[in-house]
C-alpha cells in the first residue's frame, strides 16, 4: 500500500517542486526542463529510463507522447508510468466529484479527451508501449491511500487541486460551494480514523523496455 499524504497549503508553482526538493535533498546532479511531452528537446536514445506519474491521461496525443518516450530511451532503457484505474475504485476523487453532482450538472467526459479516468481499462497504456516498439511490457495495480489531517484538509486538497472540482466550482457562487463542501465533509467522514482520515485508492503502473 503506497500512501500520499496531503500537506497544508501550497502555493508553490509546480514547476519547480523537483528542483527544490532535489536542493533540499543535497542532489546537485539534476536539471529540470518544461516541454511538450510529444516534442521533447532531447536527442535520440538520451536516457536509461523514463518515468510518467499520472500524467499519461492528460497527453493530447498519447501515441505521439509514447513514441518520443521510446525515442529518447536508450537500447534497454525502461519507461515506466502510472494511471487511475476506474473512478469506483478511487473514492479519494469519487467523493467529491459526487458532492458537486448535488448541486451542478457534469456533462459526461470526454472518451478521447483528457481526462484523469481516461486511461483506466487494463493494456490500454500496454497497447501504446508495443505500438512504439517497447517489449517486454508488463502492469499491476498498487493500493494508494489519501491521508490528510481531516475531513476539512481533504476538501481543502481536493478542491484546490483536483482539475474536474476547481473547474466545477468555479461555475457556482460561495453558497452553493459551501453546501458542496458540506456534503463532500460529511461523506468522507466515514474514512476517519485514528485522528486522520485515509481515503483509499487504486493505481495502475505500466513497463517497458526499449
Amino acid at each position: 500500500m503506497h500512501t500520499a499524504r496531503c500537506p497544508r497549503r501550497s502555493h508553490d508553482d509546480t514547476r519547480y517542486i523537483a528542483a527544490r526538493r532535489a536542493k533540499a535533498q543535497g542532489i546537485a546532479n539534476i536539471e529540470t526542463k518544461v516541454c511538450s511531452a510529444d516534442n521533447l528537446p532531447f536527442d535520440d536514445s538520451t536516457f536509461d529510463s523514463v518515468s510518467v506519474r499520472f500524467g499519461y491521461m492528460f497527453f493530447p496525443d498519447m501515441a505521439k507522447a509514447t513514441a518520443e518516450f521510446a525515442r529518447v530511451l536508450k537500447p534497454g532503457g525502461r519507461l515506466c508510468s502510472s494511471v487511475w484505474v476506474k473512478p469506483e475504485e478511487n473514492p479519494w476523487t469519487t467523493i467529491a466529484m459526487q458532492a458537486i453532482a448535488t448541486e451542478v450538472e457534469l456533462a459526461p467526459p470526454d472518451p478521447d479527451g483528457p481526462t484523469m479516468f481516461r486511461c483506466a481499462a487494463p493494456g490500454l497504456v500496454g497497447d501504446l508501449y508495443e505500438a512504439a516498439g517497447l517489449r517486454d511490457v508488463a502492469d499491476w495495480e498498487v493500493g494508494v491511500e489519501l491521508v490528510t489531517e481531516s475531513p476539512a484538509q481533504y476538501w481543502e486538497m481536493i478542491s484546490e487541486h483536483v482539475s474536474l472540482a476547481v473547474a466545477a466550482l468555479q461555475r457556482v457562487d460561495a453558497p452553493t460551494q459551501d453546501r458542496i463542501r458540506a456534503h463532500a465533509v460529511a461523506a468522507v467522514s466515514a474514512f476517519e480514523q485514528g485522528g486522520e482520515v485515509r481515503v483509499p485508492g487504486v493505481a495502475r503502473c505500466i513497463v517497458g523496455t526499449k
